[in-house]
């Protein structure tokens, strides 16, 4: 069993999403990456960021960021420079709600429409791709994962 929001999770992650044919089907059009932010609450008690780069039904890298690494949310339609860790989107929410999110109990989108997340980005994009980010659960939810206590 691996640490919710560790690098051995983010490993498990991207490897779950790229055996995913749903997730590839489902988001066979979509190029934007991701910085899922993790907000403390309970046992969590401090911020993770993990980069998830997402091109046309593939991940391309997932990476917990350490306090040295920042990343850079890219202007609509500004294209990347090529510098590590250029996202479009911040999908950010508690560690309570992930928690929710992993086990099906709230679905990535209705978690943004209640408040429960945010995103910053192109938010029509995002709802365009309902069962990418479904896909994208689904996937995390194979993974055996230890949240905080």
């Amino acid at each position: 069993m691996v640490k919710f929001g560790s690098q051995e999770w983010a490993d498990l992650f991207k490897e779950a999403v790229n055996a995913n044919e749903a997730y590839a089907k489902a988001a066979d059009w979509w190029t934007g990456d991701f910085i899922f932010q993790i907000d403390p609450a309970g046992g969590l008690k401090e911020r993770i960021l993990v980069y998830v780069g997402l091109y046309h039904g593939k991940c391309t890298g997932c990476k917990v960021l350490d306090k040295s690494e920042k990343y850079r949310l890219l202007e609509k339609g500004e294209e990347p420079s090529g510098q590590p860790y250029e996202v479009e989107y911040v999908y950010a929410s508690a560690i309570d709600v992930w928690e929710q999110l992993y086990r099906a109990e709230l679905d990535p989108i209705r978690a943004l429409l209640s408040g429960k997340a945010s995103v910053t980005g192109d938010m029509a994009k995002v709802l365009r791709a309902t069962e990418a980010a479904k896909q994208l659960v689904a996937s995390a939810s194979t993974i055996e994962t230890q949240f905080y206590d």
